[in-house]
């Protein structure tokens, strides 16, 4: 498994790796099907905050997406802001192993504690951050709809609140 930097000229691949969560799609961004404006627009928005946007490329195949940011403006930490894999790659453990990829990848870079956002509505979101070892740290609103801030310590791969 690599990351490879993500860019505007691969949204094709990206449309495709996010088109096939339809549901997650509507509870995210309130439609079932993203086009290209709504990816370009994801990019354009991550300039902002110095995104780092890879595909997960798995036997030669883009077959994920996951961003993060360093150091988000309102509590200064690490959040990682999306980990998705291709629906016809799902159920192989492929999203544990990428996690632990960024995880190293965080570690390397002398991070500790790593937060994410889980919409409150994502039931098969909560539980498998929840099996990875994240804790709800509290309940806030975004983008109209509650949603989950989640933090893990990846020194010790254990949970911590701060």
């Amino acid at each position: 498994m690599n990351f490879v930097k993500s860019s505007q000229e691969k949204i094709s691949v990206e449309m495709e790796i996010m088109n096939s969560h339809p549901d997650y799609n509507l509870l995210a961004d309130g439609k079932r099907i993203l086009d290209e404006q709504d990816l370009l627009k994801e990019h354009e928005e991550g300039n902002d905050l110095d995104k780092e946007r890879f595909l997960i490329e798995e036997k030669g195949e883009y077959i994920g997406i996951i961003d993060f940011i360093m150091k988000n403006p309102r509590d200064g930490k690490p959040w990682l802001g999306l980990l998705i894999i291709h629906k016809s790659w799902t159920r192989q453990a492929l999203a544990e192993k990428a996690l632990a990829m960024y995880e190293a990848m965080m570690n390397k870079r002398g991070i500790i504690e790593v937060r994410l956002g889980c919409f409150a509505a994502n039931q098969p979101g909560l539980s498998f951050w929840t099996k990875q070892g994240f804790i709800r740290v509290k309940q806030i609103e975004f983008r109209d709809k509650p949603l989950w801030v989640m933090e893990k310590n990846i020194e010790k791969g254990e949970s911590s609140e701060s």
